[in-house]
Formats: C-alpha cells, structure tokens, sequence
C-alpha cells in the first residue's frame, strides 16, 4: 500500500466507527488508521452520566475535529460543535436526579432576599465607581 492522501484538517467534519465504550469517553476509528476520543464532555452541552446510554461498538458517528496529532494519528473530537442539525446527541436532556434535586430545592428564601442582594451589589458597585473617579 503506497502513503495514504487522507488529510485531516481541525474543524472538518468525519465520520468515525465506534470501537470502545469507557466512562470517560469513546474511542472512534477512523481512515488511514486515525484513532480518536470523543471525551464525555464532549457528547452534550448537558451532563452525560451514562455513555453506553448513547453508543455501541460498531456504530457509525460524525464529529467534528478539535485536534489532530498527526505524529500518533490520534484526533481529540466533538460532538457538541456540530451544528445542530448534524448531532442527534444535542437533544440529551440533564439526567432525572439532577433534574428531581433541583426540584427539590426550595428557593423562597432566595427568591425574598434577591431584592436587597441586587440593591447592596448596585450600592456597593456605585461606591467603588465613586471611590476611583
């Protein structure tokens, strides 16, 4: 096999094979012998808790390429700067025990104290303009 013409560019959009599931990301394969991780935090704009929830060995992604190192044919990838319409992993709502504490939280006391919160900062931030001019 003669030397590949595959040129990866950072911001380019490719499609890569799922070939491992951590907890901390997932591996992708891509041509000319390209490895790359998709990190976690990579996949949505909201908390992924569970990557196996999303992704199986063998299935086909697009990503868009954050860095290449060409020296190991390694690529740091992403998911969540796609545009839109390209990533169906956008939609991935917070997870329902992050959604289920908040709801539990009870804000009414911040919720009272806001107003005078908002009036000492203002107050505060007026003196220090006063104090420098």
């Amino acid at each position: 096999m003669g030397k590949s013409n595959v040129i990866f560019k950072e911001k380019d959009i490719i499609e890569g094979i799922v070939i491992s599931i951590k907890k901390y990301g997932v591996f992708l394969s891509f041509d000319d012998n390209y490895v790359g991780l998709l990190h976690i935090s990579e996949i949505s704009h909201n908390y992924v808790n569970n990557i196996e929830k999303y992704f199986s060995i063998g299935d086909k992604v697009k990503v868009m390429i954050k860095k290449i190192d060409t020296s190991t044919k390694f690529l740091e990838v992403s998911l969540k700067l796609l545009p839109s319409d390209l990533n169906p992993y956008n939609k991935i709502l917070p997870s329902k025990k992050v959604l289920s504490y908040i709801k539990d939280i009870d804000f009414t006391k911040l919720e009272k104290a806001l107003p005078n919160l908002i009036k000492e900062e203002l107050k505060r931030e007026k003196e220090e303009d006063e104090s420098k001019g």
